[in-house]
């Protein structure tokens, strides 16, 4: 994919899972992973038709009750994590699971680390963007390893590019990525109107 915007990067709060996966040949993996999402492709859309129909009533329950509706979304936000983490469930317990900052773009990431990962090494990971609730898997190869010092306790910066992800979900990280700059900016120029108008007030004697 020739597209600048797959190398837009932000500074990011995830959920991250990822593990090694030396030994194994990436390509064969992929295709592995994405049979087994095609197999649960009829329980998605079952599932799908089923979040459509709730949608439909949805409009009703906030002009009755806006508060129930709020409610009823975050619940239904929950169901769908729990659905994407049911639906690409991998039992291995050598995986790392954990919510921290990362610097992301559609092409790459790099987060910290307890311990060091060996450059050229393949990690097959997990991501669940915020606040969409996003869930995008992902294989990557390690191109950076470096120590950091962290409250006195070695930590480590990962930088890894991504090997293997599907066009739709790179479209998804790189929409994710447009809308978190574009409030950013926007937080930032309401802060230089507030900034601005503050000389004013205090002149004024409000």
């Amino acid at each position: 994919m020739d597209d600048r915007r797959r190398y837009f990067r932000i500074h990011d709060k995830v959920s991250l899972k990822y593990r090694v996966v030396q030994g194994i040949d990436i390509e064969t993996e992929i295709k592995r992973t994405e049979h087994e999402q095609n197999n649960l492709a009829e329980l998605k859309n079952a599932f799908n038709c089923i979040t459509a129909k709730i949608m439909t009533k949805m409009d009703r329950v906030e002009e009755v009750s806006p508060l129930v509706a709020e409610i009823l979304g975050l619940f239904d936000k929950k169901i769908s994590l729990i659905e994407s983490m049911v639906m690409h469930n991998d039992d291995k317990d050598d995986s790392i699971t954990e919510t921290q900052l990362v610097n992301l773009s559609a092409s790459g990431m790099s987060f910290e680390s307890n311990t060091p990962i060996n450059e050229d090494v393949n990690l097959k990971m997990e991501l669940v963007l915020f606040p969409e609730y996003q869930f995008i898997p992902v294989y990557a190869q390690v191109v950076d390893c470096r120590k950091k010092m962290d409250d006195n306790l070695y930590r480590f910066n990962i930088a890894v590019d991504f090997t293997g992800i599907c066009e739709s979900d790179q479209e998804i990280i790189m929409q994710h990525v447009l809308s978190r700059q574009a409030k950013i900016l926007k937080d930032e120029r309401q802060q230089e109107v507030v900034e601005e108008d503050e000389p004013k007030l205090a002149a004024s004697g409000c």
